[in-house]
Parts: C-alpha cells; sequence; structure tokens
C-alpha cells in the first residue's frame, strides 16, 4: 500500500480550511464586543466605573453603537427576558 501523497494531503487541508473558514467565530460576552463602543459613546460613565450608568447610555446609544455590540446587547436582553417568568401566576408561593 502507497502512502498519501502530498496532493492529498493539501487536498484534506484545504478542505479543513473551508470547513473551519465557514465556522462562525464563538460568541463573546456584552462586555467584549461592547467596550470600544463603551468607551467612544460613554466614555464619562465607562471611566467613573459606574456599571449602570455605562448599561444606561449605552442603551440610549443603541443605534450608535457597533454592530457587534448591538448583535450582544441584543442577545443579552433575549436571554435575561428568557430566564424571567412571564406569568405571575405561575409562580407558585
Amino acid at each position: 500500500m502507497r502512502p498519501p501523497t502530498i496532493g492529498l494531503c493539501l487536498l484534506a487541508l484545504s478542505a479543513a480550511a473551508q470547513v473551519l473558514a465557514q465556522t462562525p467565530p464563538p460568541s463573546t460576552s456584552t462586555r467584549e464586543a461592547c467596550r470600544s463602543s463603551a468607551m467612544s459613546l460613554c466614555r464619562t460613565e465607562a471611566l467613573s466605573g459606574d456599571r449602570a450608568a455605562v448599561r444606561a447610555c449605552m442603551i440610549k446609544n443603541f443605534d450608535r453603537a457597533t454592530p457587534e455590540c448591538q448583535a450582544a446587547m441584543k442577545a443579552a436582553q433575549a436571554k435575561a427576558m428568557a430566564a424571567k417568568p412571564t406569568d405571575p401566576a405561575a409562580k407558585q408561593p
């Protein structure tokens, strides 16, 4: 049996590279995704360290944030909404 040729190895590596290129990047946290937007849109609040003020400022400036930050903020909101029970009658005392 002949060992694989260099051409077959290159073909396999090329196919693997194409698969990896199509794989979406891992999700990043909202903090990482919005760092640059927070520093440009809410600099005073960000430098103060007041997380509530930064959050309020970022919500106010949502339309001006980077697309990555907007996506991360939407994902965080969806996650928070999914964690909240929506039906008060569903709660058991």
